[in-house]
């Protein structure tokens, strides 16, 4: 890599990374925000927040990369702008083209990163993420229960006049639960301890200096109907109990965007359960589409870069910025619409797609040649005016030759 070229990715690297820092503390910040009052419910504390962070990292770089690289883009060739290096290297015969390949080729780097992020990474931390958060909120005992409030799940109504979050213990004990015979359970208790199962098992309840008092279900015996009943008082007993903890999470790929790349293609006719081959195949385009984006960010960003030397910095960000906005709400409608089959996927996801390579390669053969010098093809403008000049001299020629 020659020196021009390694000192274009340094200007260009520093504001990229510094937008994805704080594009991705802005995002997990908020995100981290939502999840504190599950979290320090369980048992891990912050290093299960920390944890359940780290895998929604694939999605928000997503997010911000594309972003982050257009504004690397922009702030590295503006500032080359309003320092005449630019104008420098042109006249020494490096214009716009020359310039950009370096850049183009960190752009196919982080392609190939993005296209990674979307065909496999993304799909598998967004099912990690959602059955840990699946299995925190389980294994979360007080998101159930509060202090002196009736809770009811599965059929277990479940009070205590004391709760200790971090131990799980219990003052005051009252359990109620009846069955579709006609039985009922009821237990009192002084104390109580919870012990959370692993997924899939039923929670442990031990009491503590307690009565229970079990009604059979009522049965007519001699023309009447009567009812048994037992009462035991107990100094220790322990009963299961459904609070938490009893429900498994379910298989990924139930949702299409947990499937990688290559599992949306090859199941596209046999979708999973409550999805249909539209919404796999919209999931799937959509990721093509913004996977080949990236490539096409500096072609937008560089004529944004380049213009008046005091005002222009701004206008271009805030120009750019709009564009990038509004063509992802144009991907994301044309996903939702091709996802119920009222689009075809090549005109709601591909046609924004290309009248963004259209409109950016276009903005910038024509900045890129306007600037240059010692180019051998004309630009559109020298094309147009050489027209417009043929055109007019014609007539005029004419009318000379007749008035002689």
């Amino acid at each position: 890599m020659s020196t021009l070229s390694g000192y274009i990715i340094r200007q260009t690297l520093t504001p990229l990374l510094a937008s994805i820092g704080i594009a991705l503390l802005v995002l997990l910040t908020e995100r981290m925000l939502r999840l504190l009052d599950l979290v320090l419910d369980s048992d891990g504390g912050l290093a299960v927040l920390l944890e359940l962070l780290a895998y929604l990292l694939p999605h928000y770089m997503a997010l911000a990369m594309p972003a982050a690289f257009f504004l690397g883009v922009l702030l590295a060739f503006s500032r080359l702008h309003q320092g005449n290096e630019l104008d420098a290297m042109g006249s020494a015969g490096h214009g716009l083209p020359r310039l950009l390949k370096p850049i183009l080729i960190l752009a196919f780097g982080l392609m190939l990163i993005s296209a990674v992020n979307f065909s496999i990474g993304q799909p598998h931390a967004r099912y990690i993420y959602r059955s840990m958060v699946h299995e925190v909120a389980q294994s979360a005992a007080n998101i159930y229960l509060q202090p002196r409030t009736f809770a009811e799940v599965k059929g277990v109504t479940f009070m205590a006049e004391d709760i200790q979050r971090s131990s799980r213990e219990f003052g005051g004990v009252f359990i109620y639960q009846g069955d579709d015979a006609g039985g009922t359970v009821a237990m009192t208790a002084g104390r109580g301890r919870l012990a959370v199962a692993s997924t899939g098992e039923r929670s442990n309840l031990t009491l503590e200096d307690g009565i229970r008092l079990a009604i059979d279900p009522p049965v007519e015996a001699e023309g009447s109907i009567q009812q048994s009943h037992d009462v035991l008082q107990f100094d220790v007993l322990q009963t299961p109990i459904e609070l938490v903890g009893q429900e498994p999470f379910r298989p990924r790929g139930e949702d299409a965007r947990e499937l990688t790349l290559f599992e949306l293609w090859e199941r596209r006719d046999t979708p999973p359960p409550q999805t249909t081959t539209n919404q796999m195949l919209a999931e799937f385009h959509d990721r093509l589409v913004r996977i080949l984006t990236v490539f096409l960010l500096p072609f937008l960003a560089v004529p944004f870069a380049i213009g008046g030397r005091r005002t222009h910095q701004s206008y271009g960000i805030a120009a750019g910025l709009f564009i990038l906005v509004a063509y992802n709400q144009l991907l994301s409608l044309g996903h939702s619409l091709a996802s119920v089959g009222e689009i075809s996927s090549l005109f709601g996801q591909w046609l924004p797609f290309v009248a963004l390579a259209t409109g950016s390669g276009f903005h910038f053969y024509r900045r890129a040649y306007r600037l240059s010098r010692g180019h051998s093809l004309p630009s559109p403008r020298q094309v147009l005016e050489t027209c417009l000049q043929a055109f007019r001299s014609g007539p005029a020629r004419t009318g000379q030759q007749h008035s002689e």
